[in-house]
């Protein structure tokens, strides 16, 4: 469709005046237009993202923000509200960003005719950590198909162009072609849209995007490294790639965590498809759902044959519904992290009268100082005037050009570093008091010489050759030790879980994403060990390209489906079944068998979210004796061999059950599992069966050809009601071709669902763990009357997510006055541990807003009412009253 300049003109001119609330505009149509994110989320106050109606790319949006912002601000200032157009989109959607002051009232610009939507400007961060034992590189390309698809098929990405959406990349690097935007050079695409300065936490951001994307904090060049780091530290994934890389993170501040807007995230998105990316790589963004503006775009890039790869989020530790968007996108690649194989870290060699050691060290606790000493420096065990080598007292040794080694205990790194330091120390070596190893950490900035940590066993080593002479230690740069790891290819404990708030599997398949060791800022070090969903994504963006540049051709779908259905399931030690699909998704990927499938399957994953209960006589002809809930869906198999009929041969792994809580009702964060482990009494009751009677007669799907086929899955009727069970399994298929000596192939669909009614579960903190409340300005539970001047905080928790909250205030007579201060939320996400994402919190203070914008504000009666919060259930309709979870205050004095 088309705008004309004047129309919008028009309609901004009577939505200037104060009440907004122009003659002809259809103010309720245009709240609804307006998301409202709950109060945990970190939006930036006042910023919006704009989505116009029509098809992307139809409108020139350009023409219209430009002729608006001008003619408004010229012809009718100072009486229209201040705004800044920002970025422009065109190709996700139509539509741009506005910026005004934290007032300004986003209807203004939902009632412009031609406005689909209007979204607050999220805040959105990476999702990495440091590594807690440095485990790095290599991971076992074999153990991923990568090495047996460039050794046996000659494939490295080449031709494939990869656009990354992160924190920039030190194109300087070695191993990174040292080049930007040469002839021959890997980078041949890419821009600095924000520059070093910006922070959307700032009040005017300060956006001065520089010549190059230059990474001044690491995680981009990482990122970059896993994809095609050239060798010989960091082996890539697609070494041939070209590369692009869109900066959209500055450099943090002061310790600060490195964070950016939905606005440029967007734009990096946008600018990616602009110049051409094949593949799309984001290893960043936060708990969601589809309806986020991120996901939508993500979506809409995958609707325009874009392969687009998203991190599913470092949240596994607060177990399930903390998958993120943008990777809850339709159509999105979301990616969980499992452990890599071998630990490989920046190594210390400890060189004394018995001879060289070499030591595995931890990440540098304060990263901007890397522990590389590339000649030979005294160690010294620390005495301080405490006489204790902890280090925690004042130090009077002369410990210049000399490296400390000090026992980790009785004060912080940030103390025994800074007393080193004092007394002249060139770097600090702390070893544990426990067995294992850890992360330090040193946020004091006016520390300014290296930290690590070494194990206990190492540290004792250490002290023993200081007590028979001299010691020194020795760290090049290019100085590395590995080690077996026990938990490599097992699920890493932070990738968070799905599945989506419509039970939708999340994350789509997993990588090598546990204490990955890659490519770093020269000038901070070179090279480091990291952990997250942010580094299994950047594998699977180079899985993603090995399999295009093997098919040009194929679908963002067949490519989808080609990684989900041959990958391979992870196992539980603990249980002997397999890891849940709302954690793993269809396992760890293979590329060499995703790339040599002969088999195309729709769909890729079964998401069961709604089951029928009764017998199933009329799916096997014959009553089962039993009456459990169970679900029918079709698959459809492709044999794309063109020559040779296969055979099919079908069979249901199951996997662990999971629920968030505890057999007393109280909410767990962290999934209770069923079995607990091998000695569990299992039978058929208390695990999801799965059949296919349709292959009993007839197991062939000819050359070419398709067949369709229902498939009967059973939830565990033997698992009690009350206990709220999600279960799941695989779908198994093995395909084969001719003879017994061709060989066959296995493929596996993951489904998941509840056994139960899903729609029916309380999404609202049970009572007994003491939400909702009221609490006074300093958190203290409070039945005081409520006024002005001592306004309250109202306190909720969601153990579910919900689409729709809203808290209301009601007389005596049960008449609604109006929404609470912040008392109407779409789109919520389930609250967590941490202090930001404890609770939400609405404020009661004797004034209530007639609208959801909350700009219709009136003042209550004195008089007693009580607080009516409302949360939709699990897939309820908005608008039946009966799909709400309702609770009720006692009576509240409002004076």
């Amino acid at each position: 469709m088309k705008f004309t300049s004047s129309i919008l003109l028009l309609t901004f001119v009577c939505l200037s005046q104060p009440s907004a609330h122009a003659a002809g505009v259809d103010i309720q149509a245009a709240i609804q237009k307006v998301m409202q994110y709950p109060s945990g989320v970190n939006v930036k106050a006042g910023s919006y993202i704009v989505e116009l109606d029509g098809t992307p790319g139809n409108t020139n949006i350009q023409a219209i923000t430009n002729s608006v912002a001008s003619s408004f601000t010229s012809n009718f200032a100072p009486s229209a509200p201040k705004f800044t157009i920002g970025k422009h989109f065109t190709e996700l959607f139509n539509g741009f960003t506005l910026h005004a002051n934290k007032d300004f009232d986003p209807i203004q610009i939902a009632s412009i005719p031609g406005v689909k939507r209007v979204w607050p400007n999220r805040i959105r961060k990476l999702q990495y950590q440091a590594s807690p034992t440095n485990i790095t590189y290599p991971y076992l390309h074999h153990a991923t198909g990568v090495d047996a698809v460039v050794q046996n098929l000659g494939f490295t990405g080449k031709g494939v162009k990869i656009g990354v959406i992160d924190s920039g990349v030190d194109f300087n690097h070695p191993e990174l072609g040292n080049c930007w935007k040469t002839f021959g050079c890997m980078w041949q695409f890419g821009a600095d849209l924000v520059g070093d300065d910006f922070n959307p936490n700032d009040p005017v951001p300060v956006v001065k995007p520089g010549p190059h994307p230059m990474d001044c904090m690491g995680h981009g060049t990482h990122v970059a490294g896993i994809i095609a780091g050239q060798g010989p530290q960091v082996i890539g994934v697609a070494q041939d790639a070209t590369m692009g890389m869109y900066r959209v993170f500055g450099c943090p501040k002061n310790g600060t965590e490195p964070t950016t807007s939905d606005e440029f995230i967007i734009a990096g998105v946008e600018a990616a498809y602009k110049e051409g990316a094949d593949i799309i790589s984001l290893s960043l963004g936060g708990g969601g759902w589809p309806e986020d503006p991120t996901s939508v775009a993500c979506s809409n890039m995958v609707k325009k044959g874009i392969i687009v790869v998203v991190a599913n989020g470092n949240d596994g530790d607060a177990g399930l519904f903390t998958a993120g968007s943008p990777g809850l996108g339709h159509g999105v690649i979301s990616v969980g992290s499992v452990d890599n194989w071998n630990i490989t870290g920046n190594a210390i060699d400890v060189v004394s009268g018995a001879g060289t050691k070499k030591l595995l060290a931890s990440t540098p606790a304060n990263g901007d100082f890397p522990f590389v000493f590339e000649n030979n420096v005294p160690l010294v065990t620390v005495v301080d005037s405490a006489n204790s080598k902890l280090g925690c007292a004042t130090i009077s040794q002369d410990l210049k050009g000399k490296v400390a080694l000090i026992q980790r205990g009785n004060c912080t790194f940030n103390e025994k570093a800074a007393n080193a330091q004092a007394a002249g120390a060139a770097g600090v070596i702390v070893y544990n008091n426990a067995p294992g190893m850890m992360s330090p950490s040193v946020t004091d900035p006016s520390v300014t010489i290296p930290v690590v940590i070494i194990t206990q066993e190492d540290g004792a080593y250490a002290v023993s050759a200081l007590a028979s002479g001299n010691v020194t230690v020795k760290a090049p740069k290019s100085n590395v030790a590995t080690v077996p790891a026990t938990t490599g290819g097992e699920m890493s404990d932070f990738s968070s879980y799905g599945p989506s708030p419509e039970l939708d599997i999340a994350p789509i398949v997993s990588a090598p994403g546990g204490n990955i060791y890659s490519t770093y800022p020269l000038k901070l070090g070179g090279y480091i060990s990291m952990s997250g969903t942010s580094m299994a994504t950047p594998y699977i963006s180079g899985t993603a390209a090995l399999f295009k540049q093997a098919h040009p051709k194929y679908s963002v779908d067949q490519l989808r489906q080609a990684l989900s259905t041959t990958a391979k399931p992870r196992s539980d030690k603990t249980t002997g079944k397999n890891i849940h699909p709302y954690w793993s998704g269809s396992g760890l990927v293979n590329i060499f068998d995703a790339i040599n499938s002969r088999v195309e399957f729709s769909p890729s994953a079964l998401a069961l979210n709604n089951t029928m209960s009764g017998p199933l006589s009329s799916v096997f002809g014959s009553m089962m004796g039993y009456f459990p809930r169970w679900s029918v869906r079709r698959v459809s198999i492709k044999n794309t061999d063109p020559h040779k009929a296969a055979r099919i041969s079908f069979s249901n792994s199951v996997a662990d059950s999971l629920t968030p809580w505890a057999a007393d009702g109280t909410f767990n964060p962290k999934p209770r599992v069923w079995p607990a482990d091998t000695t569990a009494q299992t039978g058929w009751s208390t695990m999801p069966q799965a059949y296919a009677p349709e292959l009993h007669s007839n197991n062939l799907v000819g050359p070419g050809q398709t067949r369709n086929i229902a498939v009967v899955i059973t939830a565990p009727y033997g698992l009690k009601d009350s206990e709220r069970w999600f279960y799941g399994g695989f779908l198994n298929f093995t395909m084969s071709w001719g003879d017994k000596s061709n060989g066959a192939s296995s493929f596996v669909i993951p489904y998941a669902g509840f056994n139960g009614n899903y729609r029916q579960l309380d999404v609202l903190a049970d009572p007994s763990e003491g939400f909702p409340l009221l609490a006074d300005a300093s958190g203290n539970v409070t039945t005081a009357p409520v006024t002005e001047k001592t306004p309250q905080v109202f306190n909720f928790r969601l153990e579910l997510p919900s689409r729709l909250v809203s808290i209301t205030l009601q007389d005596s007579k049960k008449k609604t006055m109006g929404y609470l201060p912040g008392g109407y939320l779409e789109y919520v996400s389930r609250n967590l541990q941490t202090p930001e994402t404890f609770m939400y919190s609405a404020v009661a203070n004797g004034t209530v807003f007639k609208d959801t914008l909350m700009t219709q504000r009136v003042k209550v009666p004195a008089g007693q009412y009580q607080i009516n919060l409302n949360a939709l259930r699990p897939l309820g309709n908005p608008k039946n009253p009966k799909d709400y979870q309702a609770w009720i205050s006692p009576a509240i004095s409002f004076a």
